[in-house]
């Protein structure tokens, strides 16, 4: 029974990014940086208090930096997320980012 909250308590921030990422509204490109970095966020701190699933979040992170490192790069997905009022900088604390996206 453990096993299974703890899955549900990992999976829970995955659904809802999807659920954000698939809506009929709010489905600008912009939202895509913010909603990715902020599931990263959670996972990594969802990651230290796992007793059972800490390999599913480990290939979550991995499936993460694989499917989407190349955004991170890209300065036009980036100026999407900065020129959402909802999000501007607030979404990342790395500067290096911010600077590609300016």
């Amino acid at each position: 029974m453990l096993f299974l909250t703890e899955w549900a308590n990992t999976m829970r921030p995955v659904a809802k990014v999807l659920d954000i990422l698939q809506a009929e509204t709010n489905t600008q490109l912009g939202w895509l940086l913010p909603s990715v970095h902020q599931l990263s966020l959670k996972l990594q701190r969802l990651h230290h208090s796992l007793r059972y699933c800490d390999p599913l979040v480990d290939a979550l992170q991995q499936g993460i930096q694989t499917r989407f490192k190349h955004m991170f790069e890209d300065p036009e997905i980036i100026a999407a997320a900065i020129l959402l009022p909802k999000f501007r900088t607030s979404w990342t604390n790395d500067e290096t980012i911010i600077k590609r996206g300016k």
